[in-house]
């Protein structure tokens, strides 16, 4: 007989079967088939109906018949182990028992793509126990690809084989096509997401336009209605029954749909009905009362149920995204203008829920969010339209309701499941905290104030609570303990700054600042310290904006400086950014050296500026409080007030500008140095600007004044400045000469500036203070004139000396050019007009200045050349 018709031996019967065998795990892992054992039975009639064989022989076919059968059903049922195993690790990965590393695919690149929830999902392992690929990998595949690598493996596994073979292949093949429907329950395709491999013409054809069409028919839905009740075209009853019947009929229509192939239409269509159910038994009991709250609650539940499910089921984001938007727009399409605080909210409450539910079971964690903007929304529009101050404790109850409800999102999630908590986590969190506290304040505040100090240490352990919880059943989940207990330092610091009557909108920003940098760099999280960038923004900028001007001074009012509400704030909300600085030089190497300097510089700047504006303005403060007592009667007080306000300011600014100059040198921070530099700028044209107006005040004294002083200090800011770059080893060298020659440029005319201002506003006080003959008048004039070039002369002599001691070329230089500029005022401007005895005080002392400078020049020299010679 011919050899394939010979029955094997033991041995190849063997070694055929362990081959075998191995294909049929081979087979699974090219699949993508996601049935159970039932499933994979059931088309063929099982392993006992395939012993009669598929050709219809009863039995009498050949050992060899008999032996492929076999072996071809135990690969199959080793194949409904398989995708056991593979359902099993699904469950473990949305029971957060296996954490999922995405890897790359051989065929990844003509597949469809999973949804983005679902795809983050999947396991970090690829094989099961049965040495076949887990879900996770067989989720890339679609149906059409799924069966047409099966069929190809069946190929090369039952080759050359006879036409029973073949039969047994064909009836495989169809077993596979009658399980598609499940193995086409992927992420990607049950969620409506087409495929990557798309032209634009496809994506706004096919997808795009089926949702748009979707609501669109919804939204028609319930204005026809609304229109047809308005008309009296319809009852009441009639419109609601109608609805329903449109709801179910397109839900009906979606599953047939889907049944024969159109499973991303048919799940937006899905949707869609699910949105016309909610209109309709909203619309029945809230507006049309034809149902008690009782039957309404439950057959809002059945809607929600039947949304869960079939997204549930069929995998489709689509059908809860829609339901989601149809839950929520339900109560603004259907608004009469009346309100009904309790079915709209309760409404909200079992919508939450359901949504909720269906995010944690399918780990579509966008819903939460979405669910919470939705929920906000829907509060603040019926605050604005509905609040009274009778509705304050229902209110209350049901923005509590909400804010647990989201609250237990991380605890279900991340503690009791231990799933590892993330920023996208955190961020709901931290928002559901900070709009429920507000919120509360808003309703709170104004019948109610003296509870809302309480109202925050109660929320400070709450979050305590959840801290403990969290430490005792996840402590591995960092971040979300962080996070627990900065939310309880922050509530506990408003409780403070409530009860103690300070402005705790400021301070519990930064402090929220201060704690969002702290649970960053503790956790090694990015997240969390970037946001907390903002939020120190908007401290600053609600302090500037509201604290500034909210508790300044009012007149008759009371004012200590430094003691005061704006004066706390601003201490807290500089304190949180010396807090943070301090935290990432802590941070070391955990943070990139750029971002940690930078940020850094940053932050020191941010509260340098607001320390010195908080001192600026309370200074301010305090002698617009002097002024006020001494009143604007006697102008000679009024203006002594403001003398002494100005060189208050000057000296502040001069000496808070030189220790942040001290830091930035002493911690070698080029930001902070030049941000120093840049102010003492300021400093020096307000001095001038301002405070020498005051040169000829009559109060002043010679050489004992404010306005003399305040020049003096600037000038000493100055020199020390100069010491500090002097003595800096960490500055560069160009840095260095540009910025010491400034400062001894700056410093000498200032001196030249002050000591002219002396004497000439010395005889303008004369002149000013008496009645006084026109020939004395004329006296003290001319003698204004020559002190001002005895200033200038000695001035020069002065510092030409110090230079030529001292090696300073710069410091020659700026002398020569002030004895220019006096011989040319004492040659062109004294012999004009001064009188003969002052003109020759003026050119004596000019003269003998320059003949000194003239011969210190010709001896340097002589000493020069005979070194040379």
């Amino acid at each position: 007989m011919p050899e394939d018709e010979h029955p094997p031996s033991a041995a190849d019967d063997r070694s055929d079967r362990g081959e075998r065998m191995s294909g049929g795990s081979d087979e699974t892992g090219a699949r993508g088939d996601s049935s159970g054992i039932g499933d994979s039975s059931s088309s063929s009639g099982g392993i006992g109906s395939g012993l009669t064989g598929a050709d219809g022989h009863d039995g009498s076919n050949s050992a060899a018949d008999f032996n492929v059968q076999v072996l071809a059903r135990l690969a199959q049922l080793e194949r409904a182990f398989g995708e056991q195993s593979a359902r099993l690790s699904s469950i473990e990965r949305r029971l957060g028992l296996v954490k999922y590393t995405p890897k790359p695919h051989p065929s990844s690149q003509d597949e469809p793509r999973a949804s983005g929830a679902d795809a983050s999902a999947r396991d970090d392992e690829t094989t099961t126990p049965f040495g076949t690929p887990r879900a996770g990998a067989w989720r890339q595949e679609s149906a059409g690809a799924h069966d047409t690598h099966y069929a190809h493996d069946a190929d090369n596994t039952r080759a050359a084989r006879d036409a029973h073979d073949a039969d047994a292949r064909d009836a495989s093949t169809h077993d596979a096509n009658a399980r598609g429907v499940g193995a086409a329950e992927t992420d990607g395709e049950a969620s409506g997401i087409l495929p990557a491999r798309r032209d634009l013409e496809q994506m706004i054809g096919g997808s795009l336009f089926n949702w748009l069409g979707i609501i669109a028919v919804s939204l028609t839905v319930g204005f026809f209605l609304k229109y047809a009740f308005d008309n009296d075209w319809i009852g009441e009853r009639g419109q609601v029954l109608l609805g329903a019947v449109v709801g179910v009929g397109i839900l009906a229509a979606a599953e047939r749909l889907r049944a024969r192939g159109y499973r991303s239409y048919a799940y937006v269509l899905s949707g869609g009905g699910i949105l016309i159910l909610y209109l309709t038994v909203y619309a029945a009991r809230v507006f049309y009362e034809l149902v008690g709250v009782v039957p309404a609650f439950l057959l809002m539940i059945a809607v929600t149920t039947t949304a869960v499910l079939l997204a549930a089921r069929y995998h489709a984001y689509a059908i809860a995204v829609l339901g989601l938007i149809g839950g929520f727009m339900t109560p603004a399409l259907l608004s009469t203008g009346v309100d009904n605080q309790i079915g709209l909210f309760g409404y909200i409450a079992l919508l939450n829920s359901g949504v909720l539910a269906l995010a944690y079971f399918k780990r579509w964690r966008s819903l939460n969010h979405m669910a919470f903007v939705a929920t906000i929304f829907t509060f603040g529009s019926w605050y604005v339209v509905h609040y009274e101050d009778w509705k304050l404790w229902r209110t209350l109850f049901f923005l509590t309701l909400f804010f647990l409800m989201f609250n237990a999102l991380g605890v279900v999630y991340n503690v009791i499941k231990q799933r590892p908590a993330r920023w996208f986590d955190i961020s709901l969190i931290m928002s559901n905290a900070t709009l429920f506290f507000a919120a509360s304040y808003a309703l709170l505040e104004a019948s109610h104030h003296s509870l809302l100090g309480s109202y925050a240490l109660v929320l400070s352990g709450f979050y305590v609570l959840l801290f403990y919880f969290t430490y005792q059943r996840n402590r591995a989940d960092k971040l979300l303990a962080l996070s627990y207990v900065g939310a309880a330092v922050t509530f506990f610091t408003i409780a403070a700054s409530i009860q103690l009557d300070q402005q705790w909108v400021t301070i519990a920003w930064a402090v929220e600042a201060l704690m969002l940098t702290w649970i960053g760099l503790r956790s090694d999280a990015d997240a969390p310290r970037y946001v907390a960038l903002p939020v120190f923004a908007f401290a600053l900028l609600r302090w500037f904006t509201v604290d500034v001007f909210e508790f300044a001074y009012r007149e008759g009012d009371g004012f200590v400086p430094l003691v005061n509400r704006r004066a706390v704030s601003a201490a807290a909300l500089v304190a949180a950014l010396g807090g943070a600085v301090w935290l990432y030089r802590r941070a070391g190497e955990r943070v990139a050296r750029d971002e940690r300097e930078t940020l850094g510089a940053v932050l020191i700047l941010a509260a340098n500026v607001l320390a010195l504006t908080l001192l600026t303005v309370d200074v301010n403060d305090y002698f617009k409080a002097r002024l006020f007592a001494v009143g604007t009667e006697d102008y000679d007080v009024y203006r002594a007030v403001e003398n002494a306000r100005q060189f208050t300011l000057s000296v502040l600014w001069a000496f808070y500008a030189l220790c942040a100059l001290v830091v930035g040198v002493k911690r070698n921070l080029p930001a902070l140095r030049f941000a120093a530099l840049a102010w003492l700028v300021v400093t020096g044209v307000k001095i001038i600007a301002l405070d020498a107006g005051f040169y000829n005040a009559a109060w002043h004294l010679p050489l004992v004044n404010q306005t003399f002083a305040a020049f003096v200090a600037f000038i000493a800011a100055l020199w020390y400045a100069g010491r500090l770059y002097t003595r800096a080893d960490k500055i560069d060298e160009r840095e260095r000469h540009a910025v010491l020659t400034a400062l001894v440029v700056a410093a000498n005319l200032y001196a030249i500036a002050a000591l002219s201002l002396e004497a000439t506003g010395y005889f303008e006080k004369l002149i000013r203070a008496g009645a006084l003959a026109e020939r004395d008048t004329r006296d003290l004039r001319l003698a204004q004139g020559l002190s001002l070039s005895l200033v200038w002369t000695l001035y020069g002599g002065a510092m030409l000396l110090y230079g030529h001691r001292r090696g300073n070329r710069l410091l020659r230089i700026m002398a020569l050019l002030l004895l220019t500029a006096t011989a040319l005022k004492v040659f062109f401007l004294d012999l004009a007009v001064l009188e003969k005895f002052y003109r020759i005080v003026s050119f004596l002392v000019l003269g003998a200045i320059l003949l000194a400078v003239s011969f210190l020049y010709q001896q340097k020299q002589r000493a020069a050349k005979s070194e040379g010679g």
